[in-house]
């Protein structure tokens, strides 16, 4: 049986100025995948974190709020999906190669959503 994915979410609320705070709850849980909603990225933006890929969408304003991030454990195989980037909804998307079925993950930012359309939830993202 394959070891469980260890998976955390969290709203950053600017995820730049909580990088090492980031850093060190990711290796002392040694976390898989972290969703992160509001990283507040623009496309001048850079953010590294060792022995981990970050895939992020930012604010189509490139304006630093909003945005969402997956942080995923470099050695998991995976690989992008399109992302999703408008005023109303930034969204990141991988799907992992994992056994016995691949994976879908996604994080999302939708600030002036109250709920999620029926639209968002139901449309599938695979390739």
């Amino acid at each position: 049986m394959p070891a469980p994915l260890r998976v955390v979410l969290w709203n950053a609320n600017g995820l730049s100025n909580h990088k090492l705070e980031l850093q060190a709850y990711l290796d002392m849980h040694k976390i898989d995948i972290a969703l992160i909603s509001e990283t507040h990225f623009t496309s001048r933006s850079v953010f590294k974190i060792p022995h981990y890929t970050i895939y992020h969408t930012i604010h189509p304003d490139d304006t630093a709020h909003g945005g969402a991030g997956i942080i995923l454990r470099s050695s998991l195989r995976h690989y992008e999906l399109l992302h999703r980037q408008s005023e109303a909804i930034q969204g990141a998307t991988v799907r992992l190669d994992i056994r016995p079925w691949p994976l879908t993950i996604s994080a999302i930012t939708a600030p002036r959503l109250t709920s999620y359309p029926p639209t968002i939830i139901s449309r599938s993202s695979d390739p």
